[in-house]
């Protein structure tokens, strides 16, 4: 294929295939016009930064993990003290000022937010995941068993893949899809042994709040791959936690007087201090650095991990012994991550290690019926 004609008196020439290594000059009369155009390819090289893999977005979640998977069996314990209107205006108050001050911090430091951002999408997001999500959360785990509760959140993955897939386009590879179902099924042997896993028509609202909890989670978390683009990831939690704090702090209106002898017990407040500080606040902004960096889909997965770490803290806690069944369980959802983090690097990887060096040609514009006019090979 010939380039443009530059005049109508002139004829172009075809490039002339080099090396990447190599530059070729051609030596033409003074009556031949040689112009060299060096063409650089932008793809970087295999060290740079589309080729590093950074595991900090993997042990924010893996932080995330720990944290929620403590929180269940320790949320529970508060709201069998506690009104559940009044735990979560006390904890979400605490989140709020928490996640306010870091957001003020960063704010001081420097750190803007690009322009473009929707301020109506900011709204909806703060009202659904500090919203609803949390009042969903909140009156499912008041209502059912924690086995119940744990069974139905490790679909949280399943459902974040799903709607990242049909909303934006998110894709995992084949071999994430597999590690993603090794360790939902180690998730579901995990939930089913702990022993308060029940179908009874009792628990049926409470299963659906969380089943609603599950679904609500797993599309904020789609929604915010984009606006955390332009926006840190502190500083959306915050706005979302100050959004929908009036909303539970209203709940709470009428409640605080039959409250107000559990809150005289240091352990219920211990209780609602970890929930506020870590599960409802610094967790927040860590999961979404998360979503930001490593994806929805990827960072769901990981929380295949909180049942597995729930075990844990009952055995630290308690000295509950785990099954054959959950370690089974287990070393599903260890295997399952390693299969999916195994996928995600060589999907990281493999377009920086295609990328080339920059490479030259050169362009010779001859003027047409010199005698200096010989066709160059054809590439």
């Amino acid at each position: 294929m010939y380039p443009d004609e530059f005049s109508r008196n002139n004829r172009a020439v075809p490039l002339l295939c080099v090396s990447p290594s190599d530059r070729v000059h051609l030596q033409q009369p003074s009556t031949t016009l040689t112009s060299e155009i060096t063409l650089a390819t932008s793809t970087p090289t295999a060290t740079s930064a589309a080729g590093r893999i950074s595991y900090g977005p993997d042990a924010a979640l893996v932080g995330v993990a720990l944290i929620w998977g403590i929180n269940i069996p320790i949320m529970k314990t508060g709201l069998d003290q506690l009104d559940p209107f009044v735990f979560n205006a006390i904890r979400l108050t605490i989140s709020a000022c928490v996640l306010g001050g870091f957001a003020l911090r960063e704010h001081r430091r420097g750190h803007r937010s690009k322009p473009g951002v929707s301020r109506t999408r900011i709204l909806i997001y703060g009202i659904v995941v500090s919203g609803f999500y949390q009042l969903l959360f909140l009156l499912g785990i008041d209502r059912t068993t924690s086995g119940n509760t744990a069974l139905i959140i490790c679909t949280v993955p399943m459902w974040t893949a799903l709607l990242a897939r049909l909303f934006i386009g998110e894709r995992l590879l084949r071999l994430a899809w597999c590690g993603l179902l090794v360790a939902l099924s180690g998730t579901v042997i995990v939930a089913l042994q702990k022993g308060d896993v029940t179908t009874g028509s009792e628990y049926l609202a409470g299963n659906l709040c969380i089943l609603g909890a599950a679904l609500v989670w797993s599309a904020a978390t789609v929604g915010s791959r984009s606006m955390l683009k332009s926006i840190s990831p502190l500083r959306l939690s915050a706005t979302a936690a100050v959004i929908a704090l009036p909303l539970h702090l209203l709940f709470a209106v009428g409640r605080y007087e039959q409250s107000m002898s559990a809150l005289q017990s240091v352990d219920v407040w211990l209780i609602i201090v970890y929930a506020g500080v870590l599960s409802s606040g610094l967790a927040l902004p860590m999961w979404n650095f998360g979503v930001r960096h490593a994806g929805a889909a990827h960072a769901a997965i990981i929380q295949n991990l909180i049942p597995l770490i729930a075990i844990l803290a009952a055995w630290l806690a308690r000295g509950e012994s785990a099954t054959t069944a959950q370690l089974f369980g287990g070393g599903l959802i260890l295997g399952g991550l390693v299969i999916m983090r195994y996928g995600r690097q060589n999907h990281d990887v493999t377009p920086a290690a295609k990328s080339e060096s920059t490479r030259s040609v050169a362009i010779s514009v001859v003027p047409k019926g010199t005698k200096n006019d010989v066709p160059l090979p054809d590439c």
